[in-house]
């Protein structure tokens, strides 16, 4: 969540939907007017920048295009490795990762093998492959200069995001099976986080990066990503103008103007829609001050679209903008932005980060609360709600640990005095939409038909 600034109102046309077709649109998994498209473009990437123009043939892999869409072909299943010597201290240790994800892997799909035969179960040869990070949860280091275009966190403690060193076991891991390094592309929403989170300076060899837009802006509107009276910035790919979720939400007048049809409109990125055939998700585990926690889920619905403040306008308590913006939506705009079509079939792998964790304060370090701990665990599902759900858990236990209520009884009106404070923004942060998107088919929500399956290597 970053707080919004104001910004000149520009007038268009408007469009509103009414609360029936929205609860409707939700219930069957897709909203009237969502998407002019059906299908998504896949055009190659350009030759100058991403990969080559050239027709690549498919490999055949074990798993159907139809099966690897969301919950994908093991609903319900969630492996958890978890290794002691994994993170000291904040810094995480490379060989323990590596062993880490080729035992989750393979157990993640037993009929695999080895674990390259459980990589070759979602991906093959031709398939250009996305690799979704996490940066915020970044720590800045003492002195870092945000002026300068660089990392601003110890490359060796870089804090709650998705760790380099799972990155780059991903990457191997993938050219292992037969993917093409420059058939990979790591990508994150916003360019500034991304290099600022230190992913520049760790690219793998070979692949490549982009991101949706350039940093966090006020009007969060623009289909080309770009930042409007700034410098054109590198490495944007911007919005699908033709695949989009409208819901009858959005930020104030302050923020979008009441004739600007754009603010009920959240795009799909072009990444997902035309550069990559598949994605490996890498959220992290964390709570967060709307969603009641930001994990496999959030990173999909507010990493991949545009126009996200709108899930949760708010203002400062006490402020005169607090009663009237500090509202709430995350429950709804998070599924209802993961069931369109392109991200349910494209998101194809679920590596939760649960290495360095938050249990307060989250998503990120500009909370008064935020708190870290070494959990030392990786996470490795197909079915994101069933994922989500153990990952609800844990951070309640570790809540629970240190002090603190369960994230759905936190906010400005939790019980024991929590809800004042200074950190607590909403009345409520729920986790609601980890049942609803059960509710649309995303995954298994039902903790009794939860395959929790615990590993710890020596």
């Amino acid at each position: 969540m970053y707080p919004c600034q104001r910004h000149p109102k520009s007038p268009s046309t408007s469009s509103r939907i009414s609360r029936r077709t929205l609860l409707g649109g939700l219930a069957a998994g897709t909203l009237a007017g969502c998407s002019r498209r059906s299908r998504s473009v896949d055009p190659r990437w350009p030759s100058h920048e991403i990969g080559t123009n050239s027709p690549i043939p498919q490999a055949p892999i074990l798993g159907s295009a139809d099966s690897l869409g969301m919950p994908g072909p093991y609903p319900g299943r969630v492996i958890e490795v978890q290794h002691p010597g994994s993170v000291t201290d904040g810094e995480r240790d490379q060989t323990a990762i590596k062993m880490m994800i080729q035992r989750g892997m393979q157990q993640l799909v037993p009929e695999a093998e080895t674990a390259v035969d459980a990589w070759r179960h979602f991906f093959g040869l031709g398939d250009r492959v996305g690799i979704k990070v996490v940066p915020v949860g970044m720590v800045h280091k003492p002195g870092a200069d945000k002026s300068v275009n660089g990392p601003l966190v110890d490359l060796r403690r870089p804090g709650s995001i998705s760790s380099y060193e799972v990155v780059a076991e991903v990457v191997e891991s993938l050219a292992q099976a037969g993917i093409r390094r420059n058939d990979i592309l790591i990508f994150e929403r916003y360019r500034n986080a991304f290099i600022q989170a230190g992913y520049t300076t760790m690219l793998p060899e070979g692949v490549h990066w982009e991101c949706s837009s350039t940093k966090v802006d006020s009007l969060q509107l623009e289909i080309d990503g770009q930042t409007r009276g700034e410098p054109r910035q590198s490495h944007i790919a911007g919005y699908d103008r033709d695949v989009y979720r409208e819901l009858a939400f959005c930020d104030s007048e302050e923020f979008h103007h009441p004739d600007d049809d754009r603010r009920f409109r959240s795009h799909l990125s072009k990444i997902v829609t035309q550069k990559v055939d598949k994605i490996i998700s890498i959220p992290v585990l964390k709570d967060h001050q709307s969603a009641g926690v930001t994990l496999a889920l959030k990173n999909m619905s507010h990493g991949l679209v545009n126009n996200v403040a709108r899930s949760h306008p708010f203002g400062l308590p006490g402020s005169e903008q607090a009663a009237t913006t500090t509202l709430n939506h995350c429950h709804t705009f998070i599924p209802a932005m993961v069931s369109l079509p392109q991200t349910r079939q494209k998101c194809v792998l679920q590596i939760l980060d649960g290495l360095v964790g938050t249990y307060e304060g989250g998503p990120g370090a500009w909370h008064s609360t935020f708190t870290t701990w070494d959990y030392k665990s990786l996470f490795f599902a197909t079915d994101p709600v069933a994922l989500d759900h153990i990952g609800w858990q844990i951070i309640d236990a570790k809540r629970a640990e240190e002090g603190w209520p369960a994230v759905a009884r936190m906010g400005r009106d939790a019980i024991e005095g929590f809800g004042d404070d200074s950190s607590e923004v909403f009345p409520i942060r729920h986790p609601q939409h980890i049942p609803l998107a059960g509710m649309l088919g995303l995954g298994v929500f039902d903790r009794q038909k939860i395959d929790h399956q615990r590993v710890t290597l020596a």
